[in-house]
């Protein structure tokens, strides 16, 4: 017979093992959870509630979607919500002077979850910990490539794959876990998870010569100059459906697509079959042209023999079959 129970101390004890994993300093701590949604919950709310004294806070909205559903309790309990776009956040020290005295924690992004493009918000986590307002930082991929101890009010929470996420946290983040404890956790399975968890190399020079590569049929996603990550090619086909030249590319490389979406995707909704995924949250709005038309795939890639001549070769015959 099944008790109809979990052991504890589990997540505690995997926890403990995260930290090793991570070489955390001894007084920083690591606490997983299941996926972004997840630890951000927890960790905004836990803390609300911890320090229920304070009814302020601040989001940098337009970045992340992993915000959006939890400003609604916060509106209906009145709290004071300071959001601000982050194309607006041009003088950090200006608007962190401007917050609310009992502002408990600020969210906000260091990389965009689609895109890859970096956020440098290194002085207002630092202007942050300076009023000792916790700074609750979502890295869904910057994390793999530049490690950053957590300042003593800094909580970054880290995307490791849809199933699992990390906050690793600053010596000042003391608030009590919610519910992650009463989930079924398996420490050794996690563990093995987290370390296999694929990470694209970066590789500038080849990912720039990639796009450039495709100019006559593909505009890059990016200007000149954008701070991004270099793991990923980020093109737009504006003449057919990047879903559609995805499948095509799938099938010429002879791979399973539900395999290998982690390495190659499209913002084309149908495949997420939900404006929302993309629409709701992220600032500049990405236009419907651009949403159907963009292929994102990883720099592991690139190295294949002749992956660019069968990328070219599945859009010349995706255009062929688009004209009458």
């Amino acid at each position: 017979m099944k008790l109809a129970l979990v052991p504890l101390e589990e997540w505690e004890r995997l926890n403990d093992q995260l930290k090793i994993h991570f070489a955390l300093p001894a007084d920083n701590t690591a606490r997983i959870y299941k996926g972004l949604a997840h630890a951000v919950f927890e960790v905004a709310q836990g803390t609300a509630q911890f320090l229920s004294h304070k009814r302020s806070l601040g989001v940098v909205k337009g970045q992340t979607p992993y915000f959006d559903s939890l400003l609604p309790y916060f509106y209906k309990e009145v709290f004071n919500v300071q959001a601000v776009n982050h194309l607006a956040l041009t003088d950090p020290e200006a608007w962190v002077n401007g917050l609310k005295k009992d502002t408990t924690f600020v969210m906000f992004a260091e990389d965009h979850p689609v895109t890859g493009e970096l956020y440098n918000y290194d002085r207002l986590d630092e202007l942050l910990n300076e009023k000792k307002i916790f700074a609750v930082r979502i890295s869904h991929f910057r994390h793999f490539y530049e490690t950053a101890h957590p300042r003593p009010y800094s909580v970054r929470i880290c995307y490791l794959n849809n199933d699992y996420a990390v906050a690793l946290c600053g010596e000042r983040f003391k608030t009590p876990a919610l519910i992650a404890p009463q989930m079924n956790w398996h420490v050794a399975e996690c563990l093995s998870v987290v370390q296999k968890i694929h990470v694209s190399p970066q590789d500038k020079a080849l990912v720039e010569s990639f796009e450039k590569s495709f100019s006559d049929i593909a505009t890059p996603w990016f200007a000149q100059g954008v701070s991004r990550l270099y793991e990923r090619v980020l093109l737009k086909f504006p003449e057919v459906s990047a879903e559609a030249l995805l499948q095509r590319l799938y099938d010429h490389l002879q791979v399973d697509s539900s395999k290998y979406y982690e390495t190659m995707d499209t913002t084309n909704l149908c495949r997420w079959h939900h404006f929302k995924t993309f629409n709701s949250w992220w600032e500049p709005k990405p236009t419907m042209d651009d949403l159907s038309s963009l292929l994102v795939i990883d720099s592991g890639w690139l190295v294949t023999k002749d992956f660019a001549k069968i990328l070219k070769s599945s859009y010349e015959e995706i255009k062929a079959e688009q004209s009458w």
